[in-house]
């Protein structure tokens, strides 16, 4: 007799039982999970999964996940992704295979479940109960068992109230109708033992709605497989790139009480929101700015077409071209051929697990002793105890740590990826933009090593006495390729005034004639006085930083000016109780070509007034023009008269002929108008004469004003 587990009794074991008020919901759920299970096919197994192995994150905001390991011919790899990485991983994924047996690659849909219950006659709110199940699938054939027992089509399931015992209330159970071969039977559904779909149809349209969503549990998540084909167990690996939370950079710096060089420790901020866990990767850690595209490819797309009306005709069999068919075969094979090395490129690179992490305690104070004294407090760094190894590529730096790494899904990690002495020698940086009378504290860090240090903020400390460190202040350290500077600002000191005073600019203008082509010369000279005053217990080494403007260069008498992409440096020693004094003189030069033969008289002499260069040649060539303009002016004058005077006769030519209209030409009146008429007529010609006399004397003097500028020598 085979033995049962006492949890689980046989359908055929189990027998109708009074309905109860406290367990009838519960019964109504067993209910529907025994009609729904009965009406499931074992699920196939789960397919395997490559454990990640490496993860390289980028400070752009990427990040490469490899997943590594054996696979079997005939297998299908699973690889779980974020649905809004999906995009990416279509985009990016490879797959590394010595034997180059690579199957396809296959995902959901985007909206797998939409479509799932698109092609089903019933959505997904019908597997929410039996009852609703079943009225979404009248006309199925099932059997029941139970007090009632009977084989038939669902007819429809009602639901009714009872009343229980005892004024207890009522309950809402449902009435199952089903069309048997006696007729129609009725059972009560809370009260059926066991409900089996012997309907094939509906059977495998339930098996296909509860494996999609077994599939989708989660809704936010998508599971690509992967076939493997080939022959054999062997090494393959999967690379992809994904959107990832930006790497954060974080730097202690402590300076040294007397001056010389500094510890710098470089930790690196980094999140797990893959919702996966890391257990053991390796991790690599990325500092440039490669290209970073994006495109839709999780979405279908549907080109529009033009719609066009239904005719009919005659069928005609279009002749098939095959111009070029011979050609196109053997180019499709020669594509065959050239791809199949590239589906074993390389295996991955199969690395020795280092050591584990050990915990680098930076700054953690010791615990204090059980009587006093207590102990002193470290005032030294604490090594980290394995820093990642740099190394420069081409286009970035990357940081590879020896030791793996575990990080939980949704865990934030800092680790140690620098530790080492850097040069660093204490200034003061003087930006007026800043702040117009104190400089900041300041640390002048050169990077001696042998890789770029990324960008990061940087907390810094110095070593007091009695083995102590003090917080100096926080700031920001710019990328710093290997043997350069870079200044980093820590505080505002309060001690050292500085007064600034901007003289403005003087400019200079001169000009060189030649032919009636003058070319000017503008000199601009500015000059910005300053007055450091240290503490009198301190000297003071002030970097004054000024903006630097397009065009302008400090001036030839200028000592010791940097000049940075967007700013001039250049330094102040003001030693202790002593006010220092020093300037910044900047330049520009500008120059323009001017032809003066093709400007007016008037423009020509408010040119060449401008010039600081004035000669004897350039007085008599302006007396001449200032003439030559007055002579003109005078003529315009007569000319505005004269068009003044043609003006009003025409107005009183227009109200003589009206007068003339209404009293006639024969009369005495109108005689004496049409002698008015005469005359004013005789008076035009006259005026035009004249004004054509005044544009000649003016075309002449502009033309003795362009000889005047043709003369000009300087």
């Amino acid at each position: 007799m085979s033995r049962r587990s006492p949890s689980r009794p046989p359908h055929s074991a189990l027998k109708p039982r009074p309905i109860r008020r406290a367990s009838s919901a519960r019964r109504a759920r067993r209910i529907a999970a025994a009609a729904i299970l009965a009406s499931l096919v074992a699920l196939p197994a789960a397919a395997n999964e490559l454990p990640l192995r490496r993860v390289v994150l980028s400070s752009i905001g990427l990040a490469q996940f490899t997943h590594a390991g054996s696979a079997t011919a005939g297998a299908t790899i699973d690889l779980p992704v974020r649905l809004d990485q999906v995009d990416d991983l279509l985009k990016s994924l490879t797959v590394f295979d010595r034997e180059g047996g690579i199957g396809a690659v296959s995902l959901p849909g985007k909206a797998p479940l939409q479509e799932l219950f698109r092609d089903l006659p019933f959505g997904p709110e019908a597997l929410g109960s039996p009852s609703a199940l079943l009225n979404a699938l009248v006309g199925s054939e099932i059997e029941i068992n139970g007090p009632v027992s009977a084989k038939g089509r669902v007819f429809r399931v009602e639901p009714f109230e009872t009343r229980l015992p005892n004024d207890g209330g009522t309950l809402t159970r449902h009435r199952l109708s089903l069309m048997s071969e006696s007729g129609l039977v009725q059972a009560v559904l809370e009260e059926v033992t066991t409900l089996q779909f012997t309907d094939p149809q509906a059977r495998a349209q339930i098996e296909r709605a509860l494996q999609g969503l077994s599939e989708n549990r989660a809704k936010e998540r998508r599971r690509l497989s992967l076939d493997i084909l080939g022959e054999g167990t062997r090494d393959i690996a999967l690379s992809y790139v994904v959107a990832a939370p930006v790497w954060k950079t974080s730097y202690r710096l402590v300076l040294p009480k007397d001056g010389g060089r500094a510890k710098l420790q470089g930790w690196a901020v980094v999140e797990n929101l893959t919702g996966g866990d890391w257990k053991d990767v390796e991790l690599t850690l990325v500092s440039g700015n490669p290209v970073a595209l994006r495109q839709a490819l999780y979405t279908a797309f549907f080109s529009n077409r033009i719609e066009v009306p239904v005719t009919a005709g005659q069928s005609i069999l279009p002749k098939q071209d095959d111009s070029d068919s011979l050609a196109s075969a053997r180019a499709a094979d020669a594509r065959v051929k050239a791809a199949a090395p590239m589906l074993g490129m390389v295996a991955p690179r199969q690395q020795a697990e280092a050591q584990r992490y050990r915990s680098g305690r930076a700054f953690e104070a010791q615990a204090p002793a059980a009587a006093p004294p207590p102990p002193p407090v470290p005032d030294t760094l604490g090594s980290a105890a394995i820093a990642a190894e740099a190394e420069e590529a081409p286009t970035q730096l990357l940081y590879r740590f020896p030791s793996r790494i575990s990080l939980a899904t949704g865990h934030t990690m800092m680790v140690p990826f620098l530790d080492r002495e850097v040069a660093a020698s204490r200034t003061w940086l003087y930006q007026p933009d800043t702040h117009a009378r104190r400089p900041l504290a300041a640390v002048r860090l050169r990077n001696d090593g042998d890789a770029t240090l990324p960008a990061g903020i940087v907390t810094t400390f110095e070593t007091a006495g009695e083995a102590a460190t003090n917080f100096v202040g926080d700031a920001q350290l710019p990328l710093l390729p290997k043997g350069t500077f870079k200044f980093v600002t820590l505080a505002l000191d309060t001690k050292t005034d500085i007064r600034r005073e901007d003289q403005g600019v003087q400019r200079t203008t001169l000009g060189k004639s030649v032919n009636g082509e003058l070319t000017i010369t503008t000199r601009s000279r500015r000059t910005i006085n300053y007055e450091v005053t240290p503490p009198t217990e301190e000297d003071r080494e002030v970097i004054v930083e000024e903006p630097r403007a397009t065009g302008w260069t400090p001036s030839a008498d200028q000592q010791e000016i940097e000049e940075t992409p967007t700013r001039y440096r250049f330094k102040i020693d003001a030693p202790k109780g002593k006010t220092a004094k020093s300037k910044l003189v900047v330049e520009r030069t500008d120059r323009r070509v001017v032809m003066l033969t093709s400007l007016a008289p008037e423009q020509i002499l408010t040119t060449i007034q401008g010039l600081e260069n004035e000669t004897p040649a350039l007085k008599t060539a302006a007396a001449r023009l200032g003439e030559t303009i007055g002579e003109i002016n005078r003529a315009r004058a007569q000319r505005s008269q004269l068009e003044a005077e043609r003006k009003k006769i025409a107005e009183d030519q227009e109200r003589i002929r009206r007068n003339l209209g209404s009293v006639g030409a024969n009369s005495d009146l109108g005689r004496r108008y049409l002698e008015s008429l005469k005359q004013q007529e005789e008076r035009l010609a006259v005026i035009a004469r004249s004004e054509q006399l005044l544009e000649a004397e003016i075309a002449a003097r502009r033309t003795v004003a362009e000889e005047i500028a043709k003369g000009l020598s300087l």
